[in-house]
């Protein structure tokens, strides 16, 4: 569905209907918040849409993916302009920001309200806002700043660096409102299990992150800016998550354990800091917002399937060789994550991996299907941070500042984890900057979308991706190559007529359209 910026809070309006709530008349929303449990159902949208529309990112997703095979979306992976300008809309990021600004815009007409549960839904909405703006950011580059939920007008597009400035405001105000997870309560006073609701310890990593983006692009593009006091703040912050200053996170004890907990999601995991969850009791059609562990998923995980299967009917496919160069024998990651690897799985001449880092099915009975039932869904959240994001991160950017020593201390941490050799290893010929990344490749495969932005912040589109991304020139680059184009429907109405002048299309793009 396509949106136009200038009708922007208007149809962002109309989506809220959702909520089913009563408006006293087609503009305003002062009947829809005179009670906590009136101003949680907005909450609760905003969360909605968020878990939507930060798992739904097929382009990078694809564009990003380590397999040997793609079932779908070679075209993509090659980056074929044909195949991008319009595979991905900014729809549902918007709607996720209309939700939150619409919260904070109409908070003080809910009566009765103390302090920290003001605290929380305010929380809750800024955290939304900063972790929607930092997403559109990396996926578009200039993208356009609501200034509220009232304000109907054409807007223009902002630079990447004021909205990650805005960003970054909007997750600290988070941050300086919320407790830890520990003391999160939702509306009855019952604690909060899910890490998907913002506390301390993710509006912290948040902040993380907008900076590590924020230093990277200001190296990759040349902008006016300091790179190195933005990854000095990415350092600043990831401490603080890993010396536990804003809550309890703790790395699992082994890969075999992460893999377990990974599984279970109704478990706690001490290392998950910021997950998309899954909610199953939701409806019997729901699925997980984990696209990228479900392309890989295949026998023996999913139980309808066999083995013969995985070439016809799984996404992504990894061949055994390449698991097997990627990781030394010894790393405990090989095992955990992958099912068997030692046992040769021959398909059609080639001996595939079988992708084991998420293990279990939501399964719905059906008495007419081969053993009574047919698979719906991986049971899985998408995790998109935990701890060992943290300490890699910060290894990222202490070898981006020259603190060799302390990158070098927390690569190590994870290595060790996976009982992997400590750096430097004798595979470790590029240099410290791109054994860390080589090891967020091996730690989070499979996990998240991760693996294009990280390929991104590290200026390695070059030689890591594949297709067009090899012969970008900077020009290209500097144009929009790497991130998505204006969306039509940003511009233009469905008919093809102007509706918004102010935004133009990246220069990249306009010679595809």
């Amino acid at each position: 569905m396509k949106q136009h910026i200038v009708l922007l809070a208007a149809g962002l309006l109309l989506a809220s209907c959702n909520l089913d709530l009563q408006p006293e008349n087609g503009l305003t929303y002062t009947n829809s918040f005179k009670t906590e449990k009136e101003l949680n159902a907005t909450t609760s949208s905003i969360h909605y849409f968020l878990n939507s529309a930060l798992s739904e990112d097929y382009v990078f997703q694809t564009a990003g993916v380590v397999a040997d095979e793609l079932q779908e979306g070679n075209q993509v992976r090659e980056w074929n302009p044909k195949s991008i300008i319009d595979a991905q809309d900014w729809k549902k990021l918007y709607d996720v920001i209309f939700e939150a600004n619409l919260l904070i815009d109409n908070i003080d007409r809910t009566e009765g309200l103390t302090e920290s549960r003001r605290n929380y839904h305010l929380g809750q909405a800024y955290f939304a806002l900063g972790m929607s703006y930092l997403t559109l950011v990396q996926r578009f580059g200039d993208v356009p700043v609501m200034e509220n939920s009232k304000v109907i007008k054409a807007y223009d597009t902002t630079p990447q660096l004021q909205v990650l400035d805005k960003a970054a405001e909007y997750a600290q105000r988070a941050l300086d409102l919320l407790p830890t997870h520990d003391k999160l309560r939702d509306i009855n006073g019952s604690p909060i299990s899910s890490r998907q609701f913002a506390s301390k310890g993710n509006c912290t990593a948040l902040l993380a992150h907008i900076y590590a983006w924020k230093g990277s692009i200001i190296d990759l593009y040349k902008l006016k800016g300091d790179a190195q006091e933005a990854y000095r703040k990415t350092v600043e912050y990831a401490t603080q998550v890993i010396d536990q200053k804003v809550g309890s996170y703790q790395l699992c004890d082994s890969p075999e354990t992460l893999c377990q907990l990974l599984s279970e999601p109704t478990k706690t995991n001490p290392e998950v800091v910021f997950t998309l969850s899954y909610d199953v009791t939701r409806s019997i059609y729901t699925t997980t917002p984990n696209l990228v562990a479900s392309a890989y998923t295949s026998w023996p995980v999913n139980e309808t399937k066999t083995l013969g299967k995985i070439t016809s009917e799984t996404t992504a496919r990894l061949y055994a060789e390449t698991i097997n160069a990627m990781y030394e024998n010894n790393d405990l990651r090989r095992t955990a994550y992958f099912y068997e690897i030692d046992t040769p799985h021959e398909v059609d001449g080639n001996n595939y991996a079988l992708f084991y880092k998420f293990r279990n099915g939501v399964y719905d009975a059906n008495q007419y299907a081969e053993g009574g039932k047919d698979f719906r869904s991986l049971n899985a959240d998408l995790v998109q941070w935990r701890l060992a994001d943290l300490y890699l991160l910060r290894a990222e950017c202490n070898a981006k500042l020259g603190q060799d020593a302390s990158a070098i201390a927390d690569l190590n941490v994870i290595r060790s984890r996976a009982q992997a050799t400590a750096y430097p290893a004798a595979t470790d010929t590029e240099g410290l900057q791109k054994a860390i990344y080589l090891e967020r490749t091996k730690e989070f495969l499979g996990e998240n979308d991760s693996h294009y932005f990280d390929i991104i912040r590290n200026g390695y589109y070059a030689t890591e991706l594949k297709g067009k991304f090899r012969v970008l020139s900077a020009q290209n680059v500097n144009g929009g190559a790497l991130v998505l184009p204006v969306p039509a429907g940003a511009r233009e109405d469905k008919d093809g007529h102007l509706v918004n002048p102010l935004i133009h299309q990246k220069p990249y793009w306009v010679q595809y359209q």
